[in-house]
């Protein structure tokens, strides 16, 4: 499964809130930018859109650098 994959199988469950359009829930094309701008870490590792991600995961953080980053575990 791919990075990308897996953030909208998740969003499906944990409803992002978008970042364009507050306060809706984040659509598949924002998450894939997400990816690509580098904003997602699954078990500490910058991840693109398309690249395959290892299961178990332990840990998922979004936008590790902005003040309102969101940590999954």
């Amino acid at each position: 499964m791919n990075a990308w994959t897996f953030l909208t199988t998740l969003n499906t469950v944990c409803h992002f809130t978008s970042r364009e359009r507050t306060p809706q829930q984040a659509t598949n094309s924002e998450l894939k930018r997400w990816c690509q701008n580098k904003a997602v870490e699954i078990d500490g590792r910058r991840v693109g859109w398309d690249e395959e991600i290892l299961f178990p995961i332990s840990r998922v953080v979004l936008f590790p650098k902005s003040k309102t980053k969101v940590t999954l575990w």
